[in-house]
């Protein structure tokens, strides 16, 4: 400061200050010297005044800053705070709707699971189904196979009737018929028989061998079919030891007879008929179900043909042919 009050006294007076004293000018200096001091002064305290507002201001500002600082801070502090606060609270909606989905997810996969458990279970189940429908389906072709063996019908034999007239002092009739046994295809085995017997009503009298259903069913060699031996044929007003024999006892019927040499097996049926027929025991070791005579019959009408059959299960039967249009043999 004092170098400034010099330089501005020296930039004011260029003369000395004291020259004489008793110059007139002397008092000219001297009062503008007086003029510049104030000057100077006013300068000076216009300065001093601008630095003092202007340090006070500085310390104001520097002491609000310091004192609002705290309160900025605390500010700034409950704002991270809140805004910490905040975020945890959308961190936790978050870890919430988080654990929902994943518990969504969880209970998906159970459910998924246990459908494909159930899955596997029909899947299973339905493997099962089909074994049982397929092993149900071998059982159903095996015992219609049984049955249609069962029901398979044999021609053995044809009976034509020949002639039928009645005696006019009895007033039976007699009929005169053709007896001839044939192969499956119809084909006679043997040369045609002709008898004539009392009344009208034909019988048949012979021998049924029936085997187990299980032979018949596997279509054994031996035993894949009921087997007949013709024993006689005689008409409803004689005995039947008055009938007329067909087949000779001992010896294999005319219808098996077409397969070459008889059977070991075969003999012993008809060459022991009456004793198989009698011993259950050796029925069974033979596999033989029954052993019986069976006499069937029918009412002969002229000019019919009628074919003798026999099923495989054992039953004898008659039954007629179609009859030719007329004008026809």
């Amino acid at each position: 400061m004092r170098r400034l009050v010099e330089t501005l006294l020296k930039r004011s007076f260029r003369a000395p200050l004291f020259e004489g004293t008793d110059s007139p000018q002397r008092g000219v200096g001297m009062a503008g010297m007086m003029d510049s001091i104030d000057r100077i002064n006013s300068w000076v305290r216009t300065t001093l005044a601008a630095i003092v507002v202007g340090a006070a201001g500085w310390a104001g500002w520097f002491g609000y800053t310091n004192y609002t600082a705290g309160e900025r801070a605390v500010r700034d502090l409950d704002d991270a705070r809140a805004e910490l606060v905040a975020k945890d609270e959308e961190l936790a909606t978050l870890s919430q709707d988080l654990q929902a989905k994943q518990a969504t997810l969880v209970q998906r996969d159970r459910q998924i699971a246990d459908q494909v458990e159930r899955i596997q279970q029909q899947d299973d189940t339905i493997t099962q189904q089909v074994a049982e429908i397929e092993q149900q389906q071998k059982e159903i072709d095996w015992l219609d196979t049984a049955l249609r063996l069962m029901k398979v019908t044999h021609r053995v034999a044809h009976l034509r009737v020949l002639d039928q007239t009645t005696d006019e002092a009895t007033g039976r009739k007699r009929t005169t018929v053709e007896f001839v046994e044939v192969s499956d295809g119809g084909q006679p085995l043997e040369e045609p028989r002709s008898f004539t017997l009392d009344g009208d009503v034909v019988f048949i009298d012979s021998w049924i061998v029936k085997f187990d259903d299980q032979y018949i069913e596997q279509a054994d060699q031996d035993r894949s079919t009921s087997l007949v031996l013709f024993r006689r044929i005689f008409g409803e007003y004689q005995e039947p030891n008055e009938g007329f024999e067909l087949d000779q006892r001992g010896t294999r019927p005319t219808a098996y007879a077409r397969g070459g040499r008889e059977s070991e097996f075969e003999k012993k049926i008809w060459g022991d008929f009456w004793q198989i027929a009698n011993d259950s025991s050796r029925a069974k070791e033979m596999g033989i179900r029954a052993a019986h005579g069976n006499a069937i019959s029918i009412k002969a009408m002229p000019d019919r043909t009628y074919r003798i059959t026999l099923r495989a299960s054992g039953d004898l039967s008659f039954q007629p042919e179609m009859m030719a249009p007329a004008g026809r043999n």
